[in-house]
């Protein structure tokens, strides 16, 4: 720890982070004022410093959250790679500039590997906001088709640039307004200020634009304008702070969890957001303009998956939503066993499969109020789990437990022994200790038994179950199962 005028003590990642960014900001800040023939030098030097940055981050980052930095690593390498033959090819291959050479192949390679390190930082974060960052990827793309169509492709027409160059932009422009986009959506439902995370967004959104302004920014020899390095030295810069940041481990934390609420005026914006290329396209077409159909076909077949995706995750949505309803109307709270009402459909649906060999039996616990009373409703509770998981670990399949209510238990079973079978349960359940409130306590079961007859419907059945039951009680016993069939 460092301290400097009486001030707080400065840690060694902090201090190493400031001077970095210090140093860095100068760099940029005076390219355009170093002598031409020497700013390759400064250049080179502030893009290599991204690659030890970029080693210290995969120390400082947890194990096995260290893929974002691997890839921006191999990105950064790539990236020094590109400068290093541009930087030849003009300074001793007597070019006026580097690009269209193979500069640009690494310059590309880099940038994929920079967007690929984004999207790994967006899986980390953006895990629990996967909706969310669909959304802000269709609306990044489509944004980046307006300003493809409006500012970058007149003005590489205009400079009469290739048709394969046009095209690689186009592709790059594309993948990476996608990451900036959600970049955007991951740094800005953090549960906190994530400076690394919007350090990494501002550095790709400088190398966003770097690639922007390289398009049209051309000085008097027709060679890409200077100053425009300034942009990518500023996206060095910017990815070497990500790298640097003493909170740099809190990339590889999993994000909040954003209420994913595809609201109608949501809905329609995206709507708008897909429109927006074929608008465009459209637009042109009727104003006797050139029409892009690599913009129209490209930003289709980039926004139409997402599309689908984010329908595929509603619906998905929607059907756990429903079964989670389903599952609340149906089942009790506490013991998880089907409630009353799942109770009574399922006699409906088996006396409709007719009533041959249906049997139903309706279970009181004898001694659980004393249990209740004396321990108190936590231990209530304890016995009430206990014999629901006794019960039902002993059914048969077919077979239906259910908590009918309180500390009655009513059991469904069909076929020959069925009923044999459930009461030698029920009566290992009364001769046995269950534990309520660190306690061992004692109860017994008093059950009647009706077999379903012609005719019968679900009352008919329940009601005789229910008087069987009291009658069983008048001669119950703790430990013991008591059994009246009616």
């Amino acid at each position: 720890m460092l301290t400097f005028g009486g001030r707080r003590p400065m840690s060694g990642p902090v201090l190493i982070f400031r001077l970095y960014a210090a140093v860095a900001g100068v760099v940029v800040a005076t390219y355009l004022l170093i002598p031409y023939d020497i700013r390759g030098i400064p250049f080179l030097i502030l893009t290599i410093s991204v690659v030890p940055a970029v080693i210290v981050s995969l120390r400082r980052a947890p194990k096995g959250a260290r893929l974002a930095w691997w890839v921006l690593l191999a990105s950064a390498i790539s990236y020094n790679l590109g400068n290093f033959v541009w930087i030849w090819m003009v300074t001793w291959g007597g070019r006026v500039s580097g690009d269209g050479t193979v500069a640009d192949l690494f310059l590309l390679t880099g940038g994929g590997l920079t967007l690929a390190s984004a999207l790994v930082v967006v899986r980390q974060r953006g895990r629990g906001d996967t909706g969310g960052i669909i959304d802000s990827v269709i609306t990044a793309v489509a944004l980046s088709g307006l300003l493809w169509d409006a500012v970058m492709l007149p003005a590489m027409t205009a400079h009469d640039l290739s048709v394969t160059r046009q095209a690689g932009t186009f592709v790059n422009v594309f993948l990476m307004a996608g990451a900036l986009g959600a970049l955007v959506r991951v740094s800005a439902v953090a549960d906190r200020r994530m400076a690394p995370v919007w350090l990494l967004t501002a550095g790709n959104f400088l190398a966003l634009m770097g690639t922007v302004t390289g398009t049209f920014a051309f000085d008097a020899n027709g060679v890409r304008a200077d100053w425009t390095n300034m942009v990518y030295l500023g996206a060095y810069a910017t990815l070497g702070c990500a790298a640097l940041h003493p909170a740099v481990s809190e990339l590889a934390e999993r994000g909040p969890r954003p209420v994913d609420d595809l609201s109608n005026g949501r809905l329609t914006f995206l709507g708008f957001m897909l429109a927006l290329g074929p608008l465009i396209g459209g637009g042109r077409a009727i104003l006797g303009l050139p029409t892009d159909g690599v913009l129209i076909a490209l930003s289709s077949a980039g926004l139409v998956p997402l599309v689908m995706m984010r329908i595929a995750r509603l619906s998905a949505a929607r059907r756990e939503a429903e079964r989670a309803l389903h599952r609340l109307a149906t089942s009790d709270p506490l013991t998880g066993l089907p409630n009353r009402a799942a109770c009574v459909a399922r006699i409906d649906q088996e006396l409709r499969n007719g009533p041959d060999g249906l049997a139903v039996l309706f279970c009181d616990l004898d001694g659980f109020k004393p249990v209740n009373d004396r321990l108190g409703h936590a231990a209530g509770d304890d016995l009430l789990v206990a014999v629901a998981e006794h019960l039902r670990a002993g059914m048969r399949d077919g077979d239906l437990v259910s908590r009918f209510g309180g500390d009655e238990f009513v059991i469904i079973c069909r076929g020959p022994g069925a009923v044999e079978a459930v009461a030698e349960r029920i009566d290992g359940l009364a001769a046995r200790e269950l534990a309520a409130a660190g306690e061992r306590v004692r109860i017994g079961v008093s059950v009647g038994v009706t077999y379903a007859r012609p005719g019968d419907d679900t009352d008919d059945v329940l009601t005789r179950a229910d008087l069987a039951m009291y009658d069983a009680k008048k001669s119950k016993a703790i430990g013991a199962l008591s059994l009246v069939t009616a």
